[in-house]
Formats: structure tokens, C-alpha cells, sequence
């Protein structure tokens, strides 16, 4: 019977594909295929039906076909058997026409049998039940996985739907498919099979393509996910219950008044309710359509839903978000989860457009939440030398950087440095060793993420920490007169003053071994008369780098700063007012000097940096702080950039003088474009300025759409691309200019063909500053540094993007002024072999190129040289107000020198408006003969200074011959 079946099967796939191949190739057919909807028997007691998934046709001309073949089968058969009789079917290649049909797989996905008087459908395969199919049903499966989906249900579905994979999510729809009932049978299989065919239309060549599952849903469906605001309505913890009472309520009621919403709109629509969440009642809804709906179709109608209810619908980016893990969580709005094994949890922020950010670890190591524990339920006073230890130990141990590890470190030290009890060096050795290991260069972003986890009204955990070492430093009992700890994030120096030792303290931290700081440096001084009445007064100070990343930048007083200067701990056991001295070096030296602010940080509320009490000065390149009171110091200066109207009229003008001189330009070039373009030299020549005028045009275009788009936008980061991409090509087509002067100089004797030389030159233009664009943001924009914070322009503060700029256009400059010293040099001097250029033309425009060069590297040049600065903060005002002159002025240059100053092209201008007889270089005497001329003559003639040709030519048919006269300097 198998191999009946076999044969058959064959042919009935061959008839459904002949059928496709009809329906491909536009024959005559039937709209009702009975191939498709009516059963087709392979034997009296044996059925087979054929369901046409889906059909797509890829790149290459073929088509693949997904089919769903059901077998009713009757006899007793085993799975085993039901499965090699399927491998045995294929690989099966069918050939029709000149054109090759594969079945490149058929996998078994469901088998239907009687078991104790009920139907049971299985799934084999990896193939599931979805839970919809699962709760219709009732789910036959051992176990239920948290999405309620199952392999096995307890009847075969009406729908004449199969299995399907988990990542495909399938709604129960009327299906064209019948399914036959068997008749006196006895275990009955059904077996629906995924067959995969593909054709080329090439009969010469066979292709096999492994079965792929799409992940639309069927007749190409897109689903799309939404969310209303329900007003009368209120959350409760019921709704996020699925089998509570309330939940299938108003699940039924809105799915049936969302259901018809939608299908007013889209009648082919199909809707699904994932769930609940807060804010009145929060609906999200899944609709599936084969046209996307938009946002105003569905609010101009969503008023109407209900009028027992008022509905909004919440815009794309402010969805909440779904995760069969996490659940339903609004917008903006941390998730959390028990962590497995572990103390602690794990933590999702809802992010835009209803898609969960990264995943945060907020799990507590064992070692570290043993100690947590002994913290709360001990006596600290008698063990907190120990768990300081142990703590110590544990950061070796550990991955100590992890937000969960961090949070919980911070709150042991937090409670330890309350303790009423006193400290020694060893005790002191062990806090600062675990201080440095949370606040390591690998903690940085865990601290942003606390930072942005908080609570609301939670103390900000950088200024818990920073107090808690404040706290410690003050029972700190020396042993010794000094006590000096580094480690390699923070460095401690502790002294006493002595009763006869009237010395000041003064104390240097520089030379930190990270790379990244190793340009900070602060001085501390305490004058001795400080302390005259507290013998035995002892200062505790500790200098960390790292934590210019670590501690936030709000301040009490208005204005954008930036922690710009080591941040150093001073504290001393005297009660009176204490005046100290604090010298800065600056991390970040292009910030203006003008607008350091001395600062401490106040730990009220939140906690922010207040400038009361401390005075600046400026000694060189360094910043002096007078302070009045002792705690946590650093210095702050201001990244603004410079706001002045002035600089913004001049501007805009200046940019629109430049794009309207480049429009000119390009307008130009193209009018006189044959006539100035006939030997290579002058169209290689044009070709560069043309390009140099066409990038410029579309830089400064792009440079007013930056100026018009937010800062840290996809579309600032946009414009920041193109912006870099089209100014970098403005240099490298000045570049292929000065080569060019390079090889008609140097290879007089080697002659490339206008082709080569154009595929050269565009090379060159732009496939260099694409390649340095993609390079950079490719490179820095993964690492938030691609662009500055506030504007669209290359960053510089981390991985210094902006260098792929500078570099290659100083270093474009530098080529152009050394070829152009050597080509002046040259002609200058020049050989024999230039004394007997006879083409006029090619010398003309190989000076017409020197000029050009020699103008606009100059010019462009030194408009960049004092444009470099301003992208830097703090630039002084002078650099601002000349590059945005001489920026005005670049596409005017560009016109006078690269176009009107061309002898060539005002020629061409001038015949092109009837003004060729006033050229003021030419001479010409009309002739009244229009025959060819019987002859040419040339003579030429040196003198020391300039070279004269004559030429003589002459007409046959005229006793007046005419003569033209033309000399070049």
C-alpha cells in the first residue's frame, strides 16, 4: 500500500505544480481550482487533500511554494513507518517544460489519531499548538509552556489549520481546505506535511533550496501592535489575571467592540487583546491587516468606539511594551523579575514604540548578599571589621561592576560608616580597596544605570557612596603622624599636625595610572594657622578620577557644566571654619578657562554641586579654589557654545551667499560645458570644479538641515554623516586637481584616455570620504561619541570622531601646497623639452589649473584652519566670527576663481550672448572667401622673455588672404 501511495503522491504534486506553472506563465485556467479545494482519493479507503500555503517569488526568478498535504490514511501504521515513508518521497526533481520543479522537503508537522474514544492531533516535528488552539481545544500535553502553547489538543480543528512553529503566531481562520471523515476506520491518521518546492525557469541548471518558515502570517498579513486609554474604567490586580472573572469580561466586551472598529476600517481585520496595564486601563491590542493602518485613520474614528466609553489612542512611540517574560509594562516604566538562584532582580525599561530596552542585572552574588545579610543582623560595632574584610576579599572574587553588586555594595558601606566606633589603617585599607573596585573604569556605565534607575524621590547612589567616605575619614584614628594608601582608582593621604610642627599641609595628587586621567593633577593647602587651636588636628584627603564620570553634573546654580577637574575629599576633625586652597589642572583643556566654577558637592536632597563659599582664580593654565568649609571640591567649566545673534545673521546669509555662488556655478559649467571641454587636460579640469561646486552646494544644504533638526536624533545623526561625507569629497576632488597637475607635468610622454582618467578621479572623490565616513561612524557611534550633545557635527570629547575630518583635510592641504611649490618651481625653470609645447590649448588650461589650485587651496584652506577650532567648546569669539565670514564667502571664491577667472569660459559666455568681438586678446580679420584652406603655415620665434607664434594661413580662391595673429606670455 505504501508504495501505491508513493506513486500516487507523485502525481498528484505533479499535476498541482503544472497548475502553478500555468497560473505563472499566464495560461488558460480555471479561477476554482478543484486541485486546490475539492479531496482527491488514492484509494477507496484512503484520501489526500493539498492546501496551497503560500507562493513568493525571490531574486533570482524562481518560485516557492509551501503546500499543506493532509493524508487520511487507514491501516495500522506506526509513526515510525508514517515517517520513513515519507523520507522515501523525497528528494523528488520534476521536470516540465524548460522548467525544473524540486521538492526539497517534506516534514511531517500533525498526526490525528483515536485514542480512548476522543481524537488527539499531535504535533511532531518541533511544531506547536499555539494557545489559542490550546484553551479552543483543551490542551492533551503533558506540559504547558508559559505562553500556553501545547503539541497536543484534544479534537482535530474545524478551521483546517495544522501545527505551525512557536515563532509564528496563527489565528484561527475559515480555511478553503476540507477535511474528510474517515469512514469505518480504524485509527485514522491525518498527516499534514510542509512540501517545499522552488523552479528556475533555466533547464540547464537545477536549484535546491532548503524549506524556510516565514515569519508573515497568511495571505501576507502584517500584524502591528496598538494601545487605548480606557478613561472610566480603573486598573486592578485582576486584570493581569487571565482566568479572573473580570479579565474575560472585559476582554470579550472590547474585543468585540474593537473587532468591529477595526473592521470598519479594514474588513479583512483581525484583532487580539495581549493584555492590561495601568493609566485608567491601558489596552494593548494586536491587529492583523494586509494594509497597515495609520494613526489618523484610527483617531479620526476612535471616538466612536463606545459611547458608554472614551477612548485614546496612545501614540506609536508611547506604547507599552509585551514580553511573555516581563509581561505588560507602560512606557518609560521598569519591569522586574525575580532573579533565578540569586538575590536581587532583573530589570526592563519599556522603551519606544513598545520594545523593552537591553535587560539590566540587578542580581546580588551570594558573597556579597551573605554579607548584606550579616549587615542587617549583627552587631557592626564588634563585626564590621570583619565584613570589611570579607567585602575586600569578595571584590576579588566577583564581578563586582554589576548594578546588582554595586547597589548592594553601596549599601553595606552606607551602614558601616555610621557605625560609632573607630578605624584604623587596616580597617581603612579595606573600605578604600572596595571603594576603587566599584568605582573602576568597567563600573562607569553601571553607575549611569543606577543613576537612571532610581527612585524618584531615592537618594542618588554616587552622593550615598561619596558620603559614606566622607563619614568613614572621620573616625579614622592614625597610628602615625602620615598614612599614605593608593589604589588604583583613588589615592588617600592622611597627616597630623604636630604641636611643634607649625608646617602646612600640602598635599599633590597627579600621575594615576589610568590612561584616561593621567592629565589630572589637583594641590591641596591648608595653612597651619587653620588649626592653631586643635592640637593633634588630622586631615584625611583622597583624590578620585574616576569619579569625574561617575558623579552627575547638577548643580544649585544655572548653567551647563561639566566636572572638568579631579574630585577630591577633604576632611579634617576641627569644628571651626577652615579656609583651603585647591589648585585644578583641566582634563578637557579646550574649554574655556572663563567659565571654571569651584565648586563642592552638597549632598541635600539628591544631592548637586553649589559653588557658596569658594572664590576662582586663574593662574596660567591651572584653576585656584579658595573654599571656606571642607568636603568633596572639584572644578566645573561650561561646554556651551558661544551664543551671539550676530553669529547666527551672519550665518544664515553666509550660507545662503555660498549656495546661491555655487548654483551659479554649476549653472554656468553646464551652458558652456562643450566648448571649454575639448582636450582632457580642460575636462579633467572642469570635472573638478564642477564637483567641488556640487559638494559644497549639497554640504552647506545639509549644514541648514542640521541646524534645524535636534541634537542626539537619528536625524542629527543623519545630517552628521552626510555633512562629514560631502565636505570630505570637496578636499579629495581638490586633491584629484593637484594630481592632475602632477601627471600632465611629470608624464609628458604617457597618455591616459579620458575614461581611465574620469574613473581615477571619482574614485578618489568619493569612494576615499565614503569609506572615511563609514569608517567613523561605523566605529564611534555604537559608543554614543559620534556626535556632540549639542549640535549635529562630529563629537570630540570621547574617541575624538572629529579627527577623521581634520586629519584628512589638513593632510589634503599640505599635498596641494607641496605640488603646487613644485609645479611653480618648475615652470619657473622650465626645459627644453616645455620650450617646444606646441598645444596652445593644453598650456592655457595647464595654467588655468595651477591658478585654481593655487587660489582655492589657500582660500579653503585657511577657511578650514580657523574653522577646526569652533568646533571645539570654549573656542574663543575671534575664530567664530572668521570662519563664519570666510565661510560665506567659499562658494563665492569658487565662481570668481574656479569659473570666471577661466579665459575659456568667458569666451564661451560671451559668444553664447553675442559678444565674442570684444575679446580683448584676439584679433580677427573677416574673410571674404568661404573655401577650404589650400594651406597652413607656422613659424614661431623665441625671445628671451615670451614665445610668439605666428600662423599664416591661406585660401586659394582669395587674393586677400586672412592672417591671425595670437601671442601667450
Amino acid at each position: 500500500m505504501m508504495a501505491r501511495h508513493k506513486i500516487l503522491l507523485h502525481c498528484l504534486l505533479l499535476l498541482l505544480i503544472s497548475q502553478c506553472a500555468e497560473v505563472e506563465v499566464g495560461r488558460p485556467h480555471s479561477s476554482n481550482s478543484p486541485l486546490l479545494t475539492e479531496d482527491i482519493s488514492l484509494t477507496d479507503d484512503s484520501n489526500i487533500q493539498i492546501h496551497l500555503k503560500r507562493q513568493k517569488r525571490n531574486v533570482n526568478q524562481q518560485l516557492k511554494y509551501e503546500l499543506d498535504v493532509a493524508l487520511n490514511l487507514t491501516g495500522n501504521f506506526t509513526d515510525r513507518a508514517l515517517k520513513l515513508f515519507l523520507e522515501r518521497l523525497n528528494p523528488i526533481q520534476i521536470q516540465i517544460e524548460n522548467a525544473t520543479f524540486n521538492i526539497t522537503n517534506i516534514t511531517l508537522t500533525t498526526v490525528c489519531r483515536h485514542v480512548d474514544n476522543e481524537t488527539q492531533c499531535r504535533c511532531d516535528g518541533g511544531f506547536i499548538w499555539n494557545s489559542t488552539f490550546c484553551d479552543k481545544y483543551q490542551s492533551c500535553s503533558v506540559n504547558i509552556t508559559e505562553d500556553r502553547s501545547c503539541d497536543c489538543i484534544r479534537n482535530e480543528p474545524t478551521e483546517g489549520t495544522y501545527c505551525d512553529l512557536p515563532t509564528v503566531s496563527t489565528t484561527p481562520t475559515q480555511s478553503t481546505v476540507h477535511t474528510t471523515t474517515p469512514q469505518n476506520t480504524t485509527r485514522p491518521i491525518t498527516t499534514p506535511t510542509t512540501v517545499s518546492t522552488t523552479t528556475t525557469t533555466m533547464s540547464t541548471t537545477i536549484t535546491t533550496v532548503s524549506t524556510t518558515t516565514s515569519l508573515t502570517t497568511q495571505d501576507n498579513r502584517e500584524k502591528q501592535n496598538y494601545a487605548v486609554r480606557i478613561s472610566e474604567l480603573s486598573f486592578t490586580d485582576d486584570l493581569n489575571n487571565p482566568s479572573s472573572s473580570l479579565h474575560k469580561n472585559i476582554s470579550e466586551e472590547f474585543n468585540s467592540l474593537l473587532e468591529d472598529f477595526y473592521r470598519k476600517l479594514r474588513p479583512d481585520a483581525i484583532l487580539n487583546i495581549l493584555g492590561f496595564s495601568k493609566g485608567s486601563v491601558i489596552m494593548l491590542h494586536e491587529v492583523t491587516t494586509t494594509r497597515p493602518l495609520t494613526n489618523e485613520e484610527i483617531n479620526s474614528q476612535i471616538q466612536n468606539l463606545s459611547p458608554k466609553y472614551t477612548a485614546e489612542l496612545l501614540p506609536d512611540d508611547e506604547i507599552p511594551c509585551q514580553d511573555e517574560t516581563y509581561g505588560i509594562t507602560n512606557y518609560n516604566t521598569i519591569a522586574e523579575i525575580p532573579c533565578q538562584n540569586r538575590a536581587g532582580v532583573m530589570k526592563r525599561r519599556c522603551g519606544k514604540n513598545g520594545k523593552y530596552e537591553e535587560e539590566l542585572d540587578f542580581c546580588v552574588s551570594q558573597e556579597i548578599n551573605n554579607i548584606l545579610k550579616a549587615i542587617n543582623s549583627t552587631n557592626l560595632e564588634n563585626t564590621f571589621s570583619n565584613l570589611l574584610q570579607q567585602l575586600s576579599n569578595a571584590t576579588n572574587v566577583v564581578n563586582i561592576s554589576t548594578p546588582g553588586n554595586v547597589e548592594a555594595v553601596v549599601t553595606i558601606l552606607t551602614q558601616i560608616s555610621n557605625v560609632n566606633a573607630t578605624v584604623d589603617k587596616t580597617d581603612m585599607e579595606n573600605f578604600l580597596e572596595t571603594i576603587s573596585a566599584v568605582i573602576s573604569l568597567a563600573s562607569i556605565d553601571t553607575w549611569k544605570v543606577l543613576t537612571n534607575t532610581k527612585n524618584e524621590n531615592g537618594p542618588n547612589p554616587s552622593s550615598q557612596l561619596l558620603q559614606s567616605v566622607e563619614n568613614f575619614n572621620t573616625r579614622l584614628v592614625l597610628q602615625n603622624d602620615t598614612l599614605h594608601i593608593k589604589e588604583e582608582n583613588l589615592e588617600l593621604r592622611a597627616a597630623r599636625f604636630g604641636r611643634q610642627n607649625n608646617d602646612s599641609i600640602n598635599v599633590t595628587f597627579a600621575n594615576f595610572p589610568i590612561k584616561e586621567y593621567a592629565n589630572l593633577s589637583a594641590n591641596i593647602l591648608i595653612s597651619s594657622e587653620e588649626v592653631e587651636d586643635t592640637p593633634n588636628a588630622t586631615v584625611v584627603t583622597i583624590a578620585y578620577p574616576t569619579w569625574i564620570d561617575i558623579l552627575p553634573n547638577t548643580t544649585t546654580f544655572s548653567g551647563n557644566f561639566l566636572i572638568n577637574g579631579l574630585v577630591a575629599t577633604i576632611t579634617l576633625n576641627v569644628k571651626n571654619p577652615v579656609n583651603i586652597n585647591l589648585t585644578f589642572s583641566r582634563r578637557n583643556r579646550m574649554l574655556d578657562l572663563n567659565t571654571a566654577v569651584c565648586a563642592f558637592w552638597d549632598f541635600n536632597g539628591n544631592g548637586a554641586w553649589n559653588n557658596t563659599g569658594c572664590k576662582r582664580e586663574i593662574n596660567g593654565e591651572n584653576i585656584i579654589c579658595n573654599c571656606e568649609h571642607l568636603t568633596s571640591f572639584s572644578m566645573l567649566m561650561s561646554p556651551d557654545l558661544i551664543d551671539d545673534p550676530a553669529l547666527g545673521y551672519i550665518t544664515r546669509i553666509g550660507v545662503a551667499v555660498s549656495i546661491g555662488c555655487l548654483s551659479i556655478t554649476i549653472i554656468i559649467e553646464g551652458s558652456v560645458w562643450k566648448r571649454v571641454t575639448k582636450n582632457k587636460t580642460s575636462y579633467m579640469r572642469h570635472i573638478g570644479i564642477l564637483n567641488i561646486a556640487v559638494n559644497l552646494l549639497i554640504a552647506d544644504v545639509w549644514f541648514v538641515v542640521a541646524s534645524a533638526v535636534k541634537p542626539g536624533t537619528r536625524a542629527c545623526t543623519a545630517a552628521t554623516f552626510f555633512i562629514h561625507f560631502f565636505y570630505l569629497a570637496l578636499f579629495f576632488w581638490m586633491l584629484t586637481l593637484g594630481l592632475l597637475l602632477v601627471y600632465r607635468l611629470l608624464f609628458l610622454f604617457h597618455d591616459l584616455s579620458k575614461s581611465v582618467m574620469k574613473g581615477i578621479s571619482f574614485s578618489i572623490g568619493y569612494l576615499c570620504p565614503l569609506i572615511i565616513s563609514v569608517i567613523t561612524i561605523g566605529v564611534t557611534y555604537p559608543r554614543n561619541s559620534y556626535t556632540r550633545e549639542d549640535a549635529c557635527w562630529l563629537g570630540w570629547d570621547k574617541g575624538y570622531p572629529l579627527l577623521a575630518f581634520v586629519i584628512p583635510a589638513l593632510a589634503i592641504i599640505a599635498i596641494n601646497l607641496i605640488i603646487l611649490t613644485v609645479v611653480i618651481f618648475k615652470l619657473l625653470r622650465p626645459t627644453i623639452g616645455d620650450r617646444s609645447r606646441s598645444n596652445n590649448q593644453e598650456t592655457e588650461t595647464f595654467k588655468q589649473v595651477v591658478r585654481s589650485i593655487a587660489v582655492l587651496t589657500p582660500i579653503l584652506g585657511l577657511t578650514w584652519a580657523f574653522g577646526i577650532p569652533t568646533f571645539q567648546k570654549g573656542s574663543p569669539k575671534a575664530f567664530h566670527y572668521i570662519f563664519t565670514i570666510l565661510n560665506a564667502f567659499q562658494g563665492f571664491f569658487i565662481l570668481v576663481f574656479g569659473t570666471f577667472m577661466d579665459k575659456k569660459v568667458r569666451e564661451a559666455l560671451m559668444k553664447k550672448f553675442s559678444l565674442s568681438g570684444f575679446s580683448s586678446r584676439t584679433t580677427t580679420v573677416a574673410s571674404t572667401s568661404t573655401t577650404k584652406p589650400s594651406s597652413k603655415l607656422n613659424f614661431s620665434f623665441h625671445s628671451r622673455k615670451k614665445k610668439y607664434v605666428l600662423t599664416h594661413q591661406l585660401h586659394s580662391s582669395d587674393n586677400n588672404p586672412s592672417q591671425r595673429y595670437s601671442s601667450l606670455s
